[in-house]
């Protein structure tokens, strides 16, 4: 059976649209996948703490196109200093009116310190000094050197 090349395009056309909604649809349900995960991670496991405002970046630019605010802060588990940052809409810094020294409450995964849910809605009036602290762990090297 040889077929034609009009069949044969014919054939691939039909299927570029197939293959092309299958691969968004696998796209999105990872996604799903990830969330749906790191939301059991905090149901399961987390512990609550306060966390607070070490540095705060305004309207930096996040890879190519688009612009993104990036709230550094620190809180404490086990007598240790641990650094973290969160990326936020642009121009969220100005609308909540995050300052640093502020502390807010954190819902921090025991198994992975990395998935966690900060609430910049509610302030609490208790300033954490990390300098009390001998061992801070920060994400990367260059996360150090932002916050140093």
């Amino acid at each position: 059976m040889a077929y034609s090349k009009e069949k044969l395009l014919k054939i691939k056309f039909k299927l570029t649209p197939i293959i092309t909604l299958s691969l968004l649809g696998v796209f999105f349900l990872l996604i799903y996948g990830v969330r749906v995960y790191r939301q059991n991670k905090l149901k399961k496991g987390a512990f609550k703490t306060f966390a607070t405002i070490e540095k705060l970046k305004e309207n930096v630019t996040k890879g190519k196109s688009g612009r993104i605010d990036i709230v550094y802060f620190y809180f404490i588990k086990n007598d240790s200093v641990i650094h973290k940052l969160k990326q936020i809409p642009a121009k969220s810094i100005k609308k909540k009116k995050l300052k640093l020294k502020e502390s807010f409450k954190v819902h921090i995964a025991k198994s992975d310190y990395g998935v966690f849910e900060i609430d910049f809605e509610k302030k609490i009036d208790t300033i954490i000094d990390k300098r009390d602290y001998k061992t801070h762990i920060y994400n990367t090297f260059i996360h150090r050197n932002i916050i140093e």
